[in-house]
């Protein structure tokens, strides 16, 4: 059954923004930076750690429902299902600094988990070094074997981890203590989902790209971005029957691929949360939530010590439900329970507010983001102006005349923006150097400027592959010794961007010419022209690689092995800028 093509017409109206906008003048303890789409809690101590989440809009309550005290200090929201840039993200960090550190949680989707995990190092580039990242992933729908490069997918469980971690930073416990807490949550969730249609996106007609159910059908493990789930099946299930088959995908320990959790009903305690998908009436959802009770008790004996319904991680208007199931014993025991019980204004956890001022202004409640100066990440890291600027411009350089040949390539293997991504940052770096507002003495500083300027020109994986490395690199020089800083340095930053892709080596990815050229480097003790030559080789071994990430990954191999072999264009441009720089060097 088709969704309603029927929408409420906003106009030009940015409705993320404007949803922002009107949650904070719901709420007296949020502040908003509009600019960033950043709300944060005004009254959180600077003496606690503090909790920030985000991701794409559309899941509404979450993040920003979230936000009060007890629960997350901030939210940053992305346009619709589309992860926040790294930029709103350190808005974000900067607008409530702690003396005890942050942690930062994040569902597991490519986008979010490198837009975070770029802003982290980021932020712990120019000083913030108390920061710790929560990955979740809690879907079982899809299974190990499927989905083992990249995890399993971010939902609802989210909520769990956002309001046991938010509770334990309340108390005063320590950065380690809170993050370890949520790590051992994470670990002990399992969720799935069922929804009777994909959802409709405002503003957006329904086209020919989305697969919509059949008028008797139904779809299991649907994800929350309208992502094809793992079965349909026809004719819809009873309820009972459908929750029947829900729970073995939690709990069967027949299912070795997806079961990953397990649950002793003779002595765990079990936490239920039963998470509306935007679209199912409240009327239903209690239904729903009676029945998965009666079946955890005829069932599995699982008699569940709290119990949680209603709206958490929403898909828009999602015809659907989901289930999430916490191990609490294995999590923590008593201590998770108390964590979950603790009190919190947030109104997506069914609080209530007990003050209001309607005398509120405007310019009260809607605020600047803290602005960011360059000269905050000083070093005493410092290079030979001329040569490092003649290098830098020669490898934009050699990146801008193999622009062509990477679309080319990218058109047959991917979305063909490759070549215009990678020069849209080496001339916005090129229109640094020559307006002169790019550091050139301070290497720390200069990387600190170059992965902004990265991250405001270039966009997709790659912009933020090369931010997370560049900022890592940053972070590193500030630290090392001046003996050997660079191959050590380097070394370091690849293990950052290790954290943040499951890419290595054989994938058909940048770090096929990133890590041959790294660990060339170090282990020849900076030798330059030995690690160009093994960067060359591992760009131009992607020829005859299966690709595993990306578009790529999708496109039938006799296309990848068209004209004697398609070179992975994102590998071959990496090279182009390597083999610029030693150019650059070269000639001095």
């Amino acid at each position: 059954m088709a969704p309603s093509t029927k929408q409420w017409n906003y106009g030009d109206e940015d409705i993320v923004l404007s949803n922002l906008i009107g949650l904070t003048r719901t709420n007296p303890l949020l502040r908003c930076i509009l600019d960033e789409r950043v709300c944060y809690n005004a009254e959180s101590s600077e003496d606690k750690v503090m909790l920030l989440a985000g991701g794409g809009s559309g899941h509404e309550p979450l993040h920003a429902g979230f936000v009060g005290n007890g629960l997350l200090d901030v939210a940053v929201a992305g346009s619709t299902f589309a992860s926040p840039s790294t930029k709103q993200i350190l808005a974000g960090i900067r607008a409530k600094e702690s003396k005890a550190g942050t942690v930062v949680i994040v569902k597991n989707y490519t986008g979010d988990v490198l837009h975070f995990g770029l802003a982290v190092e980021r932020a712990k580039a120019e000083g913030y070094s108390n920061i710790e990242l929560i990955l979740v992933g809690d879907d079982v729908s899809v299974g190990k074997t499927k989905n083992g490069l990249v995890g399993r997918r971010g939902l609802a469980g989210t909520a769990l981890v956002h309001k046991v971690l938010g509770a334990k930073a309340a108390q005063g416990s320590h950065l380690k203590e809170v993050a370890s807490v949520g790590r051992k949550v994470v670990k002990n969730l399992v969720t799935i989902g069922a929804s009777l249609d994909h959802c409709l996106i405002p503003g957006r007609d329904i086209d020919d790209t989305i697969d919509l159910l059949g008028k008797d059908e139904i779809e299991i493990g649907m994800g929350i971005h309208n992502e094809a789930g793992v079965r349909r099946i026809s004719p819809i299930p009873t309820i009972n029957e459908l929750i029947s088959l829900l729970l073995t995908y939690l709990l069967s320990p027949d299912d070795e691929d997806r079961h990953y959790v397990s649950f002793d009903s003779s002595k765990d305690d079990v936490v239920l949360l039963v998470n509306n998908l935007g679209g199912t009436s409240n009327l239903e959802m209690y239904t729903i939530c009676k029945t998965i009770l009666d079946h955890l008790s005829s069932s599995y004996k699982i008699k569940p010590v709290r119990v949680y319904c209603g709206h958490f991680t929403t898909s828009l208007n999602g015809d659907g439900f989901s289930i999430t199931l916490l191990n609490a014993t294995q999590a923590g025991g008593d201590e998770v329970l108390e964590l979950l019980d603790a009190p919190t204004d947030a109104p997506a956890w069914n609080s209530h507010f007990t003050s209001w001022d309607p005398k509120r202004k405007d310019e009260e409640i809607f605020v600047k983001a803290t602005p960011f100066h360059y000269d905050n990440a000083k070093s005493n890291k410092k290079v030979n102006p001329d040569s490092y600027i003649r290098i830098l411009k020669s490898g934009m350089k050699a990146v801008l005349e193999v622009e062509s040949e990477l679309t080319h390539y990218d058109t047959i293997t991917g979305d063909g923006d490759c070549g215009e991504t990678l020069a849209s940052g080496a001339n916005a770096i090129l229109k640094a150097i020559a307006d002169k507002s790019l550091e050139t003495e301070d290497i720390v500083q200069s990387l600190v400027q170059i992965t902004d300027i990265v991250e405001s020109n270039m966009g997709g994986t790659s912009g933020g592959l090369y931010s997370i490395f560049i900022s890592s690199l940053a972070h590193s020089l500030r630290h090392s010794n001046d003996d050997g800083s660079m191959q050590e340095a380097l070394k370091q930053a690849l293990n950052s961007l290790f954290k943040y892709t499951r890419a290595r080596i054989g994938d058909r990815t940048i770090i096929d010419t990133l890590q041959p050229f790294i660990d060339t480097f170090y282990d020849t003790n900076g030798d330059f022209a030995k690690a160009k030559h093994a960067a060359r080789i591992g760009a131009e071994s992607t020829k005859n690689m299966k690709a595993k990430f990306g578009r790529a990954s999708y496109v039938d191999e006799k296309e990848l092995r068209r004209e004697g072999g398609l070179p992975d264009p994102g590998a071959l441009g990496l090279y182009a800028i390597i083999e610029g720089f030693y150019d650059g060097y070269s000639s001095k």
